[in-house]
Order: C-alpha cells, then sequence, then structure tokens
C-alpha cells in the first residue's frame, strides 16, 4: 500500500488530523459567513504546524456555500490581474457583460496581458466587478498562503482596504510566519492590519495521533504512546515520523527497536527541512536567548547567562512564545514546543556537526 503519510510543506496531508482544528475551522468560518463586514484574518504559526491544511479547509468548506466566490491567489507580481481574472471567470453571464468595456478597457485587451504583469486599469475593472458581486448578494473570500511585505501582497492589501471602505462582501484569509506578518503589519502604509483576526494554529491533540498511529502500523501502546511522544503534537514531526517509519517497516508491526532504528534520520531530517530555517532567520538576540534557555533555566539564570536584565530578556522570552517555539511550564520556566529543538542547538554548536553554525 502507499505511504499514507506526507511530509512535503504546503501539501494537504491525506492522513489531516480534522479533530484539532475543528474548533478553529468553526470559529474562521463564523467570523467569515456571520460579518456583514470585510475582514482580514491570518493564520500563523511554526513552519510546519498546518497552516495551509487549515485554509485549504475553510476554502474547502465554503466551496460549498452558493453565496461565495473563492480565489485563491499566489503572492506574486500581477496579483490583481489575476485576481481579477479568476473572480471574473466565476461570476454569472450577466454580469460578465458589465465588463465588456469600462473606461475604454475592454476585456479583451485585459485577457491579453500576461500574467505576471497588472493589466491596464485593473484597479477600475475590480470595482466594477465587486460593484456587481455586492448588487448579487454574494460574497468574496480570497486566500493567500505565505504572505511576506512583497510589493504583490501590499498591492493587494491596499486594494482590499479600498475593498473595505467601500463595504464591499470580501473577506481575505492569508497564511504567514508570525515575523513576516508582523512585519507586514508595522509597514506605515499598512498598519490597518494591526486589527485583523490572527489565528494562531494550535499542536495536534495527542490522542489523535496515538490513535492514527496504532490503526497505521497496527502496533501496541507502548509503540504508538512512544511515537506520539516523539511528535510533541508538531504537524509536520507527525507526519515525517509516520513517513519514514512506514518505508522502515515495508508493511511489518513496527517495535521501538524500530524506533530507534530511524531516530536519527527522523531527528536530522526535522534540523534540515524545519529547525534550520526556523532558527537561522531569527535576529542573533532571538538565538542567544534560546540557547540560554537550553537546559531548562528559569529566567533569572537566563539574564545571568545572558548578562542582561530581567526586563531585557522577558521581551525575547515574549517573541519566543509569540513564534510557538517555547510555552511556560512553572513559574520562570518555559520549555521548547517543538521535538528534539533543544538536540538541534546543541548541534548548531557542535564543531563536528553538519549543522555547526560557528556559534561560540
Amino acid at each position: 500500500m502507499k505511504n499514507p503519510f506526507n511530509p512535503t510543506f504546503g501539501d494537504v496531508p491525506k492522513l489531516f488530523l480534522k479533530s484539532n482544528t475543528d474548533s478553529e475551522v468553526k470559529h474562521i468560518l463564523k467570523m467569515i459567513t456571520e460579518s456583514d463586514f470585510a475582514r482580514s484574518i491570518f493564520i500563523t504559526g511554526v513552519r510546519g504546524v498546518g497552516k495551509t491544511s487549515l485554509m485549504m479547509r475553510i476554502s474547502e468548506d465554503l466551496s460549498a456555500n452558493k453565496d461565495f466566490y473563492i480565489v485563491d491567489l499566489i503572492n506574486r507580481e500581477g496579483i490583481l490581474s489575476s485576481l481579477l481574472r479568476l473572480l471574473s471567470n466565476q461570476v454569472n453571464s450577466k454580469l460578465q457583460q458589465t465588463l465588456k468595456s469600462i473606461n475604454g478597457t475592454s476585456i479583451g485587451n485585459f485577457l491579453s496581458v500576461e500574467r505576471e504583469k497588472e493589466a491596464p486599469n485593473v484597479d477600475v475593472l475590480l470595482d466594477e466587478l465587486m460593484q456587481g458581486i455586492k448588487k448579487e448578494g454574494k460574497k468574496v473570500l480570497i486566500t493567500v498562503d505565505e504572505v511576506t511585505n512583497s510589493k504583490p501582497i501590499r498591492d493587494l492589501i491596499q486594494t482590499f482596504s479600498s475593498f473595505k471602505r467601500k463595504k464591499y462582501p470580501v473577506y481575505l484569509l492569508m497564511t504567514g510566519l508570525p515575523d513576516l506578518i508582523l512585519n507586514l503589519q508595522n509597514d506605515e502604509k499598512l498598519t490597518f492590519l494591526l486589527r485583523s483576526d490572527k489565528i494562531v494554529v494550535s499542536p495536534l491533540q495527542k490522542l489523535d495521533i496515538f490513535n492514527t498511529y496504532k490503526r497505521i502500523f497496527n502496533c501496541d501502546n507502548i509503540v504508538a504512546t512512544k511515537l506520539t511522544n516523539m511528535t510533541q503534537g508538531y504537524s509536520y514531526a507527525f507526519q515525517l515520523l509516520g513517513y519514514l517509519l512506514y518505508d522502515h517497516m515495508d508493511g511489518k508491526v513496527p517495535t521501538e527497536e524500530d524506533i530507534k532504528a530511524i531516530t536519527e534520520n527522523y531527528k536530522n531530517t526535522l534540523f534540515n527541512n524545519a529547525y534550520q530555517k526556523i532558527f537561522t532567520e531569527m535576529s542573533s538576540m532571538d538565538q542567544e536567548y534560546l540557547y540560554a534557555v537550553c537546559g531548562n533555566h528559569k529566567l533569572s539564570e537566563v539574564s545571568k547567562i545572558m548578562h542582561k536584565s530581567n526586563v531585557f530578556v522577558a521581551q525575547y522570552r515574549r517573541r519566543a512564545i509569540e513564534r510557538n517555539l517555547i510555552v511556560p511550564s512553572k513559574m520562570g520556566y518555559v520549555k521548547f514546543t517543538l521535538p528534539f529543538f533543544e538536540d538541534y542547538l546543541d548541534e548548531t554548536k557542535d564543531v563536528d556537526s553538519i549543522f555547526y553554525l560557528g556559534f561560540e
């Protein structure tokens, strides 16, 4: 049988543990379907936590709603023209007639424009189209995966702001890493995004992971529990560990020895595909804080290690929590949310490791 696990970033895996995100899906759907005004919503979390999968569930659920047009956009040049193309293809024939000639811009000329460029008067055409959609009593959901503070995204958001001022029924659902979303929100021309709703993807439920591993591998409770604990609820880790073990077993029932046999490969793949990108994109002070946390140190001890005040260190503690890399445990202490992340940090300081980063 084909491997049911999929550790590829950006894909919606077959083994998608829906129950974990049911409440998040319902919450977002309620914000969209029961709102009478335009809304922008961010889905955020660390790399591999399942942001894209959650967004796709929202899109799929609303695709069955006859009151909605749904447009999935890519973060690249010509994004507004793509929005117009994809949206105009969905509206009814009567509404399309209104787009034949607007301010001297014909739809025929528009459609001939390269996809990587913005069409002339695209803002005028979009505005006319949105007016027609509003008169129809329909709504529009725009989805964008992995937003950044790029020109196409800024153009899209400024257009959305115009739609919002004109009370058009449009909703903008975006996924992105915490730092990149914050950078976008703090752009001097886009500060209205600070009022956007923000959904932080929660970890997978341990019981769901346990039951899924037990069902797929037909293993005993001890093996299923060990596998579950090795993921710490991290979506990418759940898919990756299952994928590696499934290939290793070739249809046989796994034992604890089989888990040991794939653990090194599992950790190295986690480090290479997820943690290295997460860590190296952080500031040096954010990195220094995470190093200081290693060894289960409380806040006052971390401050001594960093030679900084508690107040100074607290801001980096908060930033690490916002990135979903740590969570508070007992008074003054934190713990890492990602499996083997402390091991990865140790590797970055080991000159004999392939993950050595040259830090003192």
